[in-house]
């Protein structure tokens, strides 16, 4: 077997990838990582070591161009989708604007490159840590797609909890049909739907507790000054006393000065135009997802740029149903503006509400809740409210969530929840936990939480044990 490992870099991740090879015999592994010092100890014949950050700033030093086939049209024109998302997705790259040029010319130097190493290799098989997100493993992925080479990434879903996914874009299958048979098998309502001591703990923090995220730190405080010099004085210094020669370097930018005052002018613009939310109102609360981020590049598809989500949806949900969008609290100034504020602004039934307005109020008061690929969507069916799912992710298999891809969808979704008045219930939601906890395992993500009683080590076997399984299984197909 022929492999691709991406991003198995982190202080425990060569345990679970030599978990998972273990049995497997091993000809070529390409590891693609940010830390090389972190690599697993495989069986293989031949262990290539690669750069993640020469990739994704496109340097292919060294390499010897006059031995690697150049592209031709069937290549190029099968591969037009991803070109377009390279094209959005690769700004996350740079601070600035990058020509439209050199974006062609970074995308098409990764197409030859990497379709000349997955034919040469013989690669089998990529198994990646997340779902494609730094520009040129979206086309390692896309090719692997086209060219039938089996793929795998890892899906990240309850705290320390990973299902292994063949795609991102239709995410958890697996899931979807055994929740399929659980609800079957707990159709009696009387019968109970027990859960681990993990799970239920995730059930109660969502049920009883209205546990935080955990990622949901407090906003940056420099960023909640409204004023431009003193929002920035106090990072300048600290910059000018860690990276003096860079400091000077790009305080004499004039481009630099733009770009943070036209950035300010955009956070500005939103917090002027935000006011409490009126709940005896019908609305439906979009939580904007924080960009540049996989959550949106490639998994919302179409709706990266989430107006668009807006702008459906409006269309479609009754004259008197308001839109209540919030901004994302981390959210720095970048992937927004003026223009995109107004865009949704232009809508009459949008109405901008403050950062740090109550996720949980809102969506409790909400008659649903839209995300493209968002946790709000999923903490939302723990609260018995629709989702309307505009992206792709594991829960959108779960009873209450309408996936929408089209407009008819759309129309749809707003009818079974708005005219019909559907929901889903309690049970439908625990039993989707027991779908994730037949599939899922632990995996090693830092301090053990509550219902956690697994130390690093046996979590990464747990999990390097779950992936050698779903190698076996997709070898069978």
């Amino acid at each position: 077997m022929n492999i691709i490992l991406k991003s198995f870099d982190g202080r425990y991740d060569h345990l679970t990838m030599e978990r998972a090879f273990r049995d497997i015999s091993v000809e070529t592994c390409i590891s693609l990582n940010w830390d090389l010092r972190e690599i697993p100890k495989l069986n293989a014949k031949e262990h290539l070591l690669f750069n993640s950050r020469e990739y994704k700033a496109c340097r292919y030093d060294g390499v010897d161009w006059s031995v690697i086939p150049p592209l031709d049209e069937e290549v190029i024109e099968k591969m037009r989708p991803c070109e377009a998302v390279f094209m959005n997705m690769i700004t996350r790259n740079s601070l600035t604007d990058i020509p439209y040029a050199e974006r062609r010319r970074q995308y098409f130097d990764h197409l030859r490159y990497w379709n000349h190493l997955l034919d040469s290799k013989k690669i089998d098989l990529l198994l990646l840590n997340h779902p494609p997100h730094q520009s040129y493993d979206l086309v390692i992925y896309d090719l692997c797609r086209l060219k039938g080479i089996q793929t795998m990434l890892v899906d990240r879903i309850c705290p320390g909890l990973a299902l292994v996914v063949e795609t991102w874009e239709e995410s958890a299958t697996d899931l979807r049909d055994l929740y399929a048979k659980l609800r079957e098998e707990y159709r009696d309502s009387a019968k109970p739907i027990p859960l681990s001591s993990k799970l239920e703990d995730y059930w109660q923090g969502q049920t009883v507790r209205n546990d935080r995220p955990w990622f949901m730190y407090p906003r940056q405080k420099h960023l909640l000054k409204r004023n431009f010099f003193r929002k920035w004085s106090g990072k300048a210094l600290e910059f000018l006393y860690n990276k003096p020669q860079k400091f000077f370097s790009v305080s004499l930018s004039r481009d630099f000065w733009r770009r943070k005052l036209r950035e300010h002018r955009t956070i500005v613009m939103y917090d002027d135009h935000a006011a409490a939310p009126d709940f005896s109102k019908p609305y439906v609360y979009i939580p904007l997802q924080m960009q540049p981020e996989a959550t949106t590049c490639p998994q919302a598809s179409a709706f990266v740029d989430q107006e668009k989500m807006v702008q459906l949806l409006a269309w479609h949900l009754p004259k008197d149903v308001l839109i209540y969008i919030k901004e994302h609290p981390h959210q720095g100034e970048q992937q927004r503006s003026v223009e995109l504020y107004k865009k949704m602004l232009d809508i009459p039934a949008v109405r901008f509400v403050p950062r740090n307005t109550d996720t949980f109020a809102l969506a409790e008061n909400s008659i649903a809740v839209a995300t493209c690929t968002g946790t709000a969507g999923f903490e939302a069916l723990f609260r018995q409210k629709p989702v309307f799912v505009f992206g792709h992710v594991f829960y959108q298999y779960c009873a209450g969530a309408h996936m929408i891809h089209t407009s008819e969808d759309c129309r749809r979704a707003v009818e079974s929840v708005v005219q019909k008045k559907e929901k889903p219930s309690l049970r439908d939601v625990r039993i989707f936990l027991k779908a994730i906890e037949a599939l899922s395992s632990h995996f090693e993500c830092g301090p053990l939480g509550p219902g956690e009683h697994f130390t690093p080590e046996e979590q990464c076997d747990m999990f390097g044990e779950l992936i050698a399984k779903k190698i076996e299984q997709v070898r069978k197909k």
